[in-house]
């Protein structure tokens, strides 16, 4: 299965990440000097917690960093595939802490693609120069997955955390999203296919 879940949009963030509405309340202050287009991204980490029947595939988590015009007429965006980190960073206090029967991995930029991702946020900036506050942008994680055992009825859920240098700990954008709902919400029904190994 692949997932796009739009995970953050709040005040001068507003032109960098995605959707307020996911994100929790407690998590809009703590992410309030996060802003894509100055973060040093070789600090950028971003979580993923999964339920235990599932398993990402190799290079199965994408960002995708997205700019657009409200009025429509451009939209713009690069995907990159994250690398697994073999632990998490930080103190215990700064990591995300697991929920019962999850498994949690942390991921960051390939340094192959430090050199895309500034060009891009180069292309932002003349955007903005050009269009100012109409010019909005987002960040999207995909998840590439695959079923480890039946998958049981009932919600699906993943929690998503971005770290940054202006965060220091992992900030949650997502708290138990249910897969099966949103598949639902898209007229879909969700399909996550058995693991081949």
């Amino acid at each position: 299965m692949n997932l796009l879940n739009h995970i953050a949009r709040t005040g001068m963030m507003c032109a960098v990440l995605a959707s307020c509405a996911t994100i929790p309340v407690s998590s809009i202050y703590k992410l309030r000097n996060f802003d894509l287009a100055t973060t040093n991204v070789s600090k950028l980490r971003v979580a993923v917690q999964i339920p235990q029947s599932i398993r990402v595939r190799p290079a199965g988590v994408t960002m995708v960093v997205a700019a657009r015009l409200e009025n429509g007429s451009l939209n713009q965006q690069e995907a990159f595939v994250l690398k697994e980190l073999g632990t998490l960073t930080g103190s215990a206090e700064q990591q995300p802490k697991p929920a019962k029967w999850t498994q949690v991995a942390a991921y960051r930029l390939k340094s192959a693609d430090t050199d895309r991702i500034t060009a891009f946020r180069e292309k932002i900036a003349q955007l903005k120069q050009r269009h100012g506050d109409e010019v909005k942008g987002s960040i999207s994680i995909g998840i590439d997955s695959c079923a480890r055992t039946l998958i049981a009825d009932g919600p699906v859920l993943i929690t998503t955390w971005i770290k940054s240098e202006e965060t220091v700990e992992y900030v949650v954008l997502n708290r138990n999203l249910d897969l099966r709902r949103e598949s639902e919400k898209a007229g879909q029904v969700l399909e996550i296919k058995p693991c081949q190994n």
